[in-house]
C-alpha cells in the first residue's frame, strides 16, 4: 500500500468501530434470566381437586420408594463388607470383581426409589402442562420424601462406590 493511502485507511478503520450515542446496553442479568431459578418442585401448592385414583397412584408410588429404601438398606452390609474386603486388592483380582457385584446390586436395589421419584416428576409435569391441578398437597409432599430417600441413597452410595478402586 502506498503511504498517501495509510491515513485514508486510519479513517476507515476510524469510522467503522463508532456507534450510536447514548449509554450502552446493559450487561447485567434481565429480569427474565431470574425466571428458572427456583427449583420447579419448591413452588408452593396451589389449591387443587380432589382425585382418588391419583391419590392412590401417588401413595403407591411413595409405598413403591419406601421398599426401594428397604431394599437398599438390606444390601448395604453386603455392599460395604465386600467395598471393604477389597481396599487393598489389585484391580480385577477376585475380591475386586465381587466389591463390583455388591455394589451394582447395591444401585439396583435403590432403583424402585429412582423410578418412583421420577415417576412423581412426571406426575408433576403433566399437572403444570394440563393447567388442572388435582392432589398438589399430596403431590408435593410425596415428591419430598421420596427425594430424600433418594438423596441419602445416593449419597451412601457414591461414598461406597469412591472407596472402590479404579487403577
Amino acid at each position: 500500500m502506498k503511504p498517501r493511502f495509510a491515513p485514508l485507511a486510519c479513517l476507515l478503520a476510524l469510522i467503522s468501530c463508532a456507534g450510536p450515542e447514548g449509554e450502552p446496553p446493559s450487561l447485567g442479568p434481565r429480569p427474565v434470566e431470574g425466571i428458572l431459578d427456583a427449583p420447579v418442585y419448591a413452588i408452593a401448592p396451589v389449591p387443587s381437586a380432589d382425585d382418588p385414583a391419583l391419590a392412590a397412584r401417588i401413595d403407591g408410588l411413595v409405598a413403591q420408594a419406601e421398599q426401594g429404601e428397604q431394599a437398599f438398606l438390606a444390601a448395604y452390609p453386603a455392599a460395604q463388607s465386600a467395598i471393604a474386603a477389597a481396599s487393598n486388592a489389585a484391580v480385577e483380582s477376585e475380591a475386586w470383581i465381587e466389591a463390583n457385584l455388591a455394589i451394582s446390586a447395591l444401585g439396583n436395589a435403590g432403583s424402585p426409589t429412582t423410578t418412583a421419584l421420577g415417576e412423581l416428576d412426571g406426575i408433576f409435569a403433566e399437572q403444570a402442562a394440563s393447567g388442572e391441578p388435582a392432589e398438589t398437597a399430596r403431590l408435593a409432599a410425596a415428591r419430598d420424601r421420596v427425594a430424600t430417600l433418594h438423596a441419602g441413597q445416593a449419597a451412601r452410595y457414591d461414598a461406597l462406590n469412591g472407596r472402590l478402586r479404579t487403577r
